[in-house]
């Protein structure tokens, strides 16, 4: 999956700046997947650049204090479903903000000490893919990204 997301990164996207008005429309869908509901894409996780290389080390992860209920218990599987269930309690309109705000470490060990990389925003980890008046969208690396279907395809 990295090989692929990284080819579409250089071929066939364009990103999207903050201040593009279609960014809160993208964030109000993102913010539905954050809950677990998939009607508007699906919501994926994904080793960030900054932390691939330390992936085969990683034993557990160490967050902040996500959405006010505590750390999330998280294994190197990344199992999307443990970040869902812990964002469908945040309300939808703070869910994205919660989602830059909160921080994810990969750890060497099972006791959250030995950390492998710098704090790493939720943001980076995530991937939501959704489709909007024909158009589609890609989050990744916390960025917003335009994706040219064709050529895609053709990668």
């Amino acid at each position: 999956m990295k090989t692929i997301d990284h080819i579409t990164e250089q071929s066939d996207k364009t990103t999207l700046t903050e201040d593009d008005l279609l960014v809160p429309v993208l964030e109000r869908r993102l913010a539905v997947a954050l809950g677990g509901n998939t009607r508007f894409g699906p919501l994926g996780l994904r080793w960030p650049d900054a932390a691939v290389s330390r992936a085969g080390e990683t034993v557990s992860f160490r967050t902040n204090n996500v959405g006010g209920y505590g750390p999330l218990p998280l294994d190197p599987a990344l199992d999307v479903t443990v970040i869902t269930t812990r964002f469908a309690r945040v309300p939808e309109f703070a869910r994205t903000d919660e989602l830059k705000q909160a921080r994810l470490i990969p750890c060497a060990d099972k006791a959250r000490e030995q950390l492998l990389t710098n704090p790493i925003p939720m943001d980076r980890w995530i991937t939501f893919e959704t489709t909007l008046d024909g158009r589609v969208y890609r989050l990744c690396e916390g960025r917003w990204h335009e994706i040219d279907q064709e050529r895609e395809r053709a990668v």
